[in-house]
């Protein structure tokens, strides 16, 4: 993690504890200086990760928990997630495949495709001690995303 402010929190399951996370990481990273971009960048990602982490990463059981901790060192920002789910690496899991048409489209699988177009940097790590560790660094504020 860069050096700079952070803000960190730790979730849980519940969708409105992962509400009250995002405006509240939101508003820390406006307060250091990012822009409404960035911010619901930030928001966008923080849901996506937050949701799949909890609802996925803990199939196999143990106590679904989510560390995030929001950044931003005066000219980036961005967010950390650590958790002790079951391995999962977004920047090598497969991409879903385009579907031919509207109906032949399967009800979720976008949210790596989503990462990895939104996120300017992304990086993961699985510790030695069995932690899923991955650094996201948001785009400049003026960033298209397309």
């Amino acid at each position: 993690m860069p050096a700079g402010a952070t803000y960190r929190l730790i979730l849980h399951e519940g969708t409105e504890a992962l509400r009250a996370a995002q405006l509240a990481v939101a508003a820390f990273l406006r307060d250091q200086g990012a822009g409404p971009n960035t911010a619901a960048r930030a928001e966008l990602l923080l849901e996506e990760l937050a949701l799949n982490t909890l609802r996925h990463g803990f199939a196999a059981g143990g106590t679904p928990e989510l560390v995030v901790t929001a950044w931003h060192d005066g000219a980036h920002a961005g967010l950390d997630f650590e958790d002790r789910g079951a391995p999962f690496d977004p920047t090598q899991a497969a991409l879903p495949v385009r579907p031919g048409s509207l109906k032949d489209a399967p009800v979720g699988g976008l949210g790596v495709p989503l990462l990895r177009r939104v996120a300017a940097e992304l990086v993961y790590k699985r510790t030695a001690d069995g932690r899923n560790r991955l650094h996201l660094v948001l785009p400049a504020e003026d960033a298209v995303i397309g």
